[in-house]
């Protein structure tokens, strides 16, 4: 299906720009914030809708562009004022127009027409655009005249659409002008679009930028991107809706990990089992167990493994991770889906009911759907409680994390030498020592210092979260580690934990079921211990690694 035109909203602010957008995409979650209240989006937003309203005709995607409010002159001038960003808003509704084949422009019927709709409009046709005009917030026809000032706008009569993005008024009229002109349009001579608007490779993960107002997460998803998706000002709290993004990542040889599972995928077996386990459904379970164990070559769940058994070759190593490989060639390259989030605070300086508070959901939301939580930090200030509390919270959705220590130009300057900059990494991750397993990162996403780095991180956790370890390694692994340092679990009146068998059931996070004699009273330490000790033997860096114990007992009970 063809991606044939792109199709921006253009208006003054809170006309109901983003509104009609989310009805447009026909998502069922919406893609931006919707208040009423100007000034909430800022950002340029990109979707790909599915125009297939016309019986005969094919259906056709667009891509569609929404846009913050149009200011055409500069009404703010105090570079302090807390709306000056919207000065920057203007460049991103030029830029929206310019990229565009069909320019909507919206305005309120209720309002009635303003002055600033003939600005916008003769913005539009000064890029040598012809404006389609959506007269919005037409409910009833009790409303019926109310529209007659916008005739004024000169735009023809056959392109006005009077529409209700509330109650899908005149939605499906407007969804079947686009298929049409879509259907007309001569795809050879379409524009470039701009970068980092849709994916150019395979999508093979997901990632979201997160961290405190002014960390700098709008500047590195441009740099990533290699254009101005987001807006970028020194104000905090400029970003408010999630921004989308694309860039290409070069996996090199190791791309053939990529092939084996798909991330987060629902078609994964290992994740359809997984979930359907979670649901406490003892019929899955059981057969979920049997399935694993004939797998392996297991017939008994009750099995224990000896020493023996572990020093048998019953798989073959781990693969090592290659970068070596042609650049030029595509099929060594995928393509990254990214998501710049809004600042967020601690919760008592954020105020009930009010527009932070939507984008703060609305960031919390993106790390539950991300893979991977690149985390931005303030390099002159460190990682702050915050800062913790938001990694933790990324880390129990079972996201792999990366932290970005930005703005690192401003500490280099007044670091002398290697050696006080190895001891200023060295004070920044006794901060965190339960993070030993995540990379840290110090960047200057505004001059693009260490991006490079970065991009290397990102693909190598992207493999590691993908990667499937053989149960004949796990249960090598497991077997030393417990030989090594064995416990009593509590009220096991003496008994030692013996883990007999032990599979890995899902990736993404890397997630191990394994059978022993107790599964319960096993303390915290022992279960860090036993992931530290998987996390060093199969290099999984970045990623959290969950380890679930289940005991002879707990199968007899739900069967």
């Amino acid at each position: 299906m063809e991606r044939s035109i792109v199709v921006s909203l253009i208006g003054r602010p809170n006309v109901g720009k983003s509104s009609i957008f989310n009805r447009l995409v026909s998502n069922k979650m919406d893609k931006a914030i919707v208040y009423d209240q100007p000034g909430v989006t800022r950002d340029r937003h990109y979707a790909i809708s599915t125009m297939d309203e016309l019986e005969g005709e094919l259906p056709r995607e667009i891509i569609l562009v929404d846009t913050g409010g149009f200011y055409p002159d500069k009404i703010v001038q105090s570079a302090n004022d807390k709306n000056a960003f919207f000065d920057i808003m203007v460049e991103h509704a030029h830029t929206a127009i310019e990229e565009s084949d069909i320019v909507l422009m919206v305005v309120d019927v209720r309002e009635g027409f303003s002055p600033f709709d003939r600005i916008v409009a003769d913005q539009i046709r000064a890029r040598k655009k012809t404006p389609w005009l959506l007269i919005n917030k037409y409910d009833s026809d009790k409303q019926l005249g109310d529209e007659v000032d916008f005739y004024s706008l000169g735009v023809e009569y056959d392109d006005m659409f009077k529409i209700s993005a509330a109650n899908l008024l005149g939605i499906t009229d407007l969804k079947k002008r686009l298929q049409e002109f879509a259907a007309r349009s001569d795809l050879k001579t379409r524009p470039v679009l701009q970068m980092g608007v849709t994916p150019r490779e395979s999508v093979v993960a997901k990632i979201a930028i997160v961290g405190a107002p002014n960390a700098g997460k709008s500047t590195l998803i441009n740099k990533l991107v290699g254009s101005n998706r987001s807006l970028v000002s020194d104000i905090p709290g400029t970003t408010v809706d999630q921004v989308d993004g694309y860039f290409d990542l070069y996996f090199g040889k190791s791309v053939s990990e990529l092939n084996s599972i798909s991330a987060k995928s629902e078609d994964d077996d290992f994740q359809k089992d997984y979930d359907l386990y979670r649901q406490n459904n003892p019929a899955v379970y059981s057969a979920m167990l049997k399935a694993y164990a004939k797998e392996e070559g297991v017939e008994d769940e009750e099995l224990e493994l000896t020493e023996g058994d572990f020093n048998k070759d019953q798989s073959e190593p781990s693969s090592k991770l290659s970068f070596d490989g042609d650049k030029s060639d595509n099929s060594l390259w995928r393509t990254v889906h990214i998501i710049d989030t809004a600042g967020i605070r601690k919760k008592k300086s954020v105020e009930e009911n009010d527009i932070e508070s939507m984008a703060v959901y609305t960031a919390l939301r993106a790390i539950s759907n991300a893979d991977i939580v690149i985390f931005m930090s303030d390099a002159s200030k460190g990682i702050t409680h915050q800062d913790r509390r938001l990694i933790d919270i990324s880390i129990e959705k079972g996201c792999s994390v990366i932290i970005c220590l930005n703005k690192y130009d401003l500490v280099a300057e007044e670091l002398s030498d290697k050696r006080e900059k190895k001891e200023w990494m060295d004070d920044v991750r006794d901060t965190v020592p339960w993070l030993e397993y995540c990379d840290i990162v110090p960047i200057s996403a505004k001059y693009g210092k260490r991006i490079k780095e970065l991009r290397q991180v990102i693909a190598r956790t992207i493999l590691v979260r993908r990667r499937t370890i053989r149960s004949g390694e796990l249960n090598r692994t497991i077997y030393k580690l417990v030989e090594k340092h064995s416990i009593m679990p509590e009220r096991s009146r003496g008994a030692y934990l013996k883990i007999r068998y032990a599979t890995m059931i899902k990736s993404t996070p890397p997630t191990f079921l394994l059978f022993s004699n107790r599964s319960q009273g096993i303390p915290d330490n022992y279960r860090r211990y036993l992931q530290k000790g998987l996390r060093e033997e199969f290099d999984l860096a970045n990623t959290p690694v969950h380890l679930i114990f289940r005991s002879g007992k707990d199968l007899e009970r739900i069967r």
